[in-house]
């Protein structure tokens, strides 16, 4: 029969009725139409899924599938995540409630579990549930409402200029025009990494980054302006090429251990040599990311502007941008 309207009622008149698995639901009582569809949308939700039961296990199972197929790079930390909840397995996630969640979490914490990583596991399982809330067959995601746990908040290390040159003065030629590059195209390393020759125009001055903003997403590309100094690097960096290589920074070694195999001549798996040079110029040791930072800084201190900056950076919006630079000190 679905929603109606009693008329002999003046006050709160709306109900809904309906069968479901051979069983009449039925309730009354609501001020308008609305209240009553939405009611009940849950009562049919609730009807359905009391058909079956719905084991934790089951929907973990389901969940880790889709991960698997869609982005198999976080199936592993997904797998570690969800462990946790191993106590779960048996019941119903019907009965899993959200006090049940939230105390869950509190015991990660007191086991002596950073409370970032705490709110990491609290993402996966919500997506866990939310798949299942999706489809049909949980009346309400019992991680709703459950709020993260506290992290606090630190400016972000910005290097100083001098910093970086005494480090680029102890560099190897080609790795000081790779750190370079990453330095003053405020790139990701990775962008880096898969730099092409196709990629760099000189007539126009800039390059493109390619990159996957969400994990496990499309690559999207964005052009990079290139400044005075990274337009020397590049240069430079053509005389040190690699002609057999696609890529802009080849690895030698693996060009030698892979010859047959031009995808994996990139520069990666560098992470070692940054953190030596820093230690031999007596400098603070710095990663990739904060070259990156500095350069950010730079064009803010330019007084570049914010969408400019955006663009720079390869954000999708311009409040992570803000967020951003408010991250490094910086108020725009």
């Amino acid at each position: 029969m679905g929603v109606f309207k009693r008329q002999d009622r003046k006050q709160r008149p709306w109900c809904y009725e309906f069968r479901g698995n051979g069983t009449l639901y039925k309730q009354s009582g609501f001020a308008t139409m609305k209240e009553a569809q939405d009611a009940e949308a849950v009562a049919r939700i609730e009807a359905k899924a009391a058909v079956t039961r719905l084991a934790f296990s089951e929907v973990v199972r389901t969940r880790l599938e889709f991960v698997r197929a869609y982005y198999p790079k976080e199936l592993t930390n997904n797998i570690t995540r969800l462990r946790k909840f191993a106590p779960w397995e048996q019941l119903d996630c019907r009965d899993i409630t959200s006090e049940m969640v939230r105390q869950r979490l509190i015991e990660l914490k007191n086991e002596g579990m950073k409370q970032a990583y705490v709110n990491k596991h609290l993402v996966a399982l919500k997506s866990v549930f939310q798949m299942q809330f999706e489809e049909g067959r949980l009346p309400r995601n019992p991680c709703r409402g459950v709020k993260m746990m506290p992290v606090e908040r630190f400016v972000k290390y910005i290097p100083p200029a001098d910093d970086i040159e005494k480090v680029l003065a102890l560099a190897g030629e080609l790795d000081r025009t790779y750190l370079t590059v990453i330095w003053q195209c405020a790139a990701r390393v990775r962008e880096i990494n898969n730099l092409t020759w196709e990629d760099i125009d000189f007539q126009r001055r800039h390059a493109r980054l390619w990159t996957r903003k969400k994990r496990g997403g499309n690559l999207t590309d964005r052009l990079v302006d290139m400044t005075d100094r990274c337009f020397n690097a590049l240069k430079k960096a053509q005389w040190l090429r690699d002609k057999h290589s696609p890529y802009v920074f080849t690895n030698p070694l693996m060009a030698q251990k892979y010859p047959e195999a031009p995808v994996r001549w990139k520069y990666d798996y560098r992470d070692k040599f940054f953190h030596r040079l820093c230690r031999l110029a007596g400098v603070r040791e710095m990663g990739y990311h904060a070259l990156r930072h500095h350069r950010a800084s730079e064009m803010a201190d330019q007084g570049m502007s914010l969408p400019y900056i955006k663009e720079q950076l390869g954000h999708e919006d311009i409040s992570t941008t803000s967020l951003y630079l408010q991250s490094l000190g910086i108020k725009r």
